[in-house]
């Protein structure tokens, strides 16, 4: 709701994406440093999900080499901030399109157009990470990979009625 007082038309996707990296991807980097880590090295004795391979470590510095790959899926109460990035620059051109159709700003082809170009290359790129992102047990093929497409799909139902 917030995000439909955002002047698309004025400031467009760029000052919207680095607004939104700004406001939630770098807190969500420090607070990975600031706030997780630390849970996780002091954890260790008290939960087995809070060690890097199943093994206790002692030093910090070492257990933050080893637990930076597996930190995905160790994101515990932070996931919220990439999973709202990623729905804010996934929904944007969807956004934009409200917008103009609320303000009642006709049909144009360019800008029209341009929407819906940068609504196919956001899919296209959010496709990648979808597809090769959790390739352990293949869930990126199995799950993401089919509700992207099912989300383009309804997508492509709200821009063309």
């Amino acid at each position: 709701m917030a995000s439909t007082f955002y002047n698309t038309e004025g400031k467009g996707f760029g000052l919207f994406l680095g607004d939104k990296t700004l406001r939630l991807i770098v807190p969500f980097v420090l607070a990975l440093f600031i706030f997780l880590m630390p849970r996780l090295y002091f954890g260790q004795a008290y939960e087995d999900w809070c060690r890097p391979n199943d093994e206790t470590e002692n030093d910090y510095w070492t257990f933050q080499e080893k637990t930076i790959p597996s930190i995905p899926t160790k994101l515990s109460w932070l996931w919220y901030l990439p999973a709202l990035f990623i729905d804010l620059i996934i929904t944007y051109p969807l956004l934009a399109w409200t917008v103009r159709r609320s303000r009642k700003i006709p049909y144009n082809q360019r800008d029209d157009g341009n929407i819906i170009l940068l609504q196919l290359a956001v899919f296209v790129i959010w496709l990648f990470p979808a597809f090769y992102l959790d390739t352990k047990k293949d869930l990126g093929t199995k799950y993401l990979l089919p509700s992207t497409l099912t989300l383009m799909c309804i997508f492509f139902c709200f821009y063309t009625f």
